[in-house]
């Protein structure tokens, strides 16, 4: 292997800070001068030719992508952007198709957080192109991975813009090629979005299937790795939602109450779950409202109330 792919290869498994080491260790003598000192200055590649100026500023801008994807804040959204389509942009010029696709999908969604929904579209409508083609010429279970993977983007996209034929294609989509390569964790993110998206549509019976397949899967999750359970707590929040609007009360209570307990135990640990608290209290609230308990509704509306005044000075301060 050569030591462009050996770079690539840590590249694409989200560790290019190792790909500094390989260079300075099999890199050409120009490459060597300089590398050691890209992340302290990014113009030391100005010299280098076009190849090698290329993938060094992929390795610079991809760690800073993997550095910020994931997370919510203002400042890691903008700079998430900006990292994943600039080494989209360096992945084409290197022509490195499957990187190009990846870091789209990552600027995507950093520009769909941003509510440039028609930007994000074209984004993910480019990514969704490349790996399509690259399909076509080889079949891999990492291809197929990604291709699911901005499927669901561009049908939770789809949802927020009202555009249900097309969010329903996706979802479906992304579901089953998801089912076929067996990640239990994707496969429960498709199947929560597609008890969302048809819940919204007022197909009740369908989103209830989907949610349940959702919830057995999570469970199972959870077992293993309980870093699953702020998931299944927004799920089952929203089969609350899903049985009050089917007037299945006695259902509805059930999962508002093994929600609130898992966010309860949550905040315990980290006050940012408490928010969830809230929000639960106030679906539980909404519930009693339905079932014409009004005096069981206010008390929870004011706990919900009065936690998120809580949380509204401590932010404050």
């Amino acid at each position: 292997m050569d030591v462009v792919s050996e770079v690539l290869d840590q590249i694409r498994n989200g560790t290019p800070i190792k790909a500094i080491s390989i260079l300075s260790e099999k890199g050409p003598d120009d490459v060597k001068k300089v590398v050691e000192n890209l992340f302290s200055d990014p113009n030391c590649v100005s010299e280098l030719d076009d190849q090698w100026r290329n993938l060094l500023l992929l390795i610079y801008f991809s760690h800073y992508s993997y550095l910020s994807e994931g997370k919510n804040d203002e400042d890691s959204i903008s700079n998430s952007a900006v990292a994943s389509l600039t080494a989209a942009k360096l992945c084409r010029r290197l022509n490195v198709a499957d990187l190009e696709a990846r870091f789209l999908i990552s600027g995507g969604r950093a520009i769909y957080k941003m509510r440039m929904k028609d930007k994000a579209e074209k984004i993910f409508k480019e990514a969704e192109k490349i790996l399509r083609e690259l399909l076509k010429e080889k079949e891999s279970v990492e291809l197929k991975s990604m291709l699911a993977r901005v499927l669901n983007e561009l049908s939770v996209l789809y949802m927020d813009m009202d555009r249900k034929e097309e969010a329903e294609k996706y979802l479906i989509e992304a579901l089953n090629l998801r089912k076929e390569i067996g990640d239990k964790e994707d496969i429960a993110e498709s199947l929560y979005n597609a008890g969302t998206y048809y819940m919204r549509s007022k197909r009740l019976e369908i989103a209830e299937s989907y949610y349940k397949e959702c919830e057995e899967i999570l469970w199972e999750l959870c077992e293993d790795d309980k870093d699953n359970l702020p998931k299944l707590g927004m799920l089952l929040n929203n089969m609350g939602v899903l049985y009050r609007k089917m007037a299945k009360f006695e259902e509805s209570e059930k999962y508002h109450r093994e929600a609130l307990e898992i966010f309860d135990r949550l905040s315990k640990d980290d006050d940012s779950w408490k928010k969830y608290v809230a929000d639960t209290f106030g679906y539980i609230g909404t519930m009693y409202n339905d079932m014409m308990m009004f005096d069981e509704a206010t008390k929870y509306y004011e706990m919900a109330k009065q936690m998120y005044g809580e949380l509204e000075r401590k932010m404050l301060k």
